[in-house]
């Protein structure tokens, strides 16, 4: 079974990262944040279908609610949270990164984040380079971002 999704600005959520977060701020998110949904629905079935495909994982949770926020350290995968970038595209690699975290809980006991995103890598790229839209300098610069991170060679 597919799990649904779905888009969430929260004002609350926001705070937690920005004290000074506005609700001015949270509705000039939702409004940046309207490329990226339209995008996001296109290809939110066939990303979750191809990440179960690709893992060889069913996925276990029916429904995954994805927050945008401006900020954040960095997006991750539970709660589901992606900081908003113009670059819809951009986004778009980052919330299958954070999908295949999802299904990846209880898949490898991977203990170490750089091992982890390792065997992540090839299982991301394939998802990503079998959606109909051309996204190679997206996933080229989210992948060198990953491995300058993870000190990866």
């Amino acid at each position: 079974m597919i799990p649904k999704t779905e888009i969430r600005c929260s004002l609350i959520y926001n705070r937690l990262f920005n004290k000074k977060f506005s609700k001015k701020d949270y509705f000039k998110l939702i409004k940046d944040s309207e490329k990226f949904e339209k995008l996001y629905n296109k290809h939110i079935k066939k990303i979750l279908q191809l990440i179960e495909k690709y893992h060889s994982k069913k996925w276990k949770r029916d429904f995954i609610p994805i927050y945008i926020v401006k900020e954040a350290p960095y997006s991750f995968s539970d709660p589901l949270t992606l900081i908003y970038k113009k670059d819809e595209k951009y986004m778009l690699v980052v919330l299958a990164h954070e999908l295949l975290h999802n299904n990846s809980f209880g898949k490898k006991k991977i203990k170490d984040r750089k091992n982890l995103h390792i065997y992540m890598e090839p299982i991301n790229n394939k998802v990503v380079e079998s959606l109909n839209i051309d996204l190679k300098k997206e996933l080229y610069l989210f992948n060198e971002r990953i491995k300058k991170h993870y000190n990866i060679k």
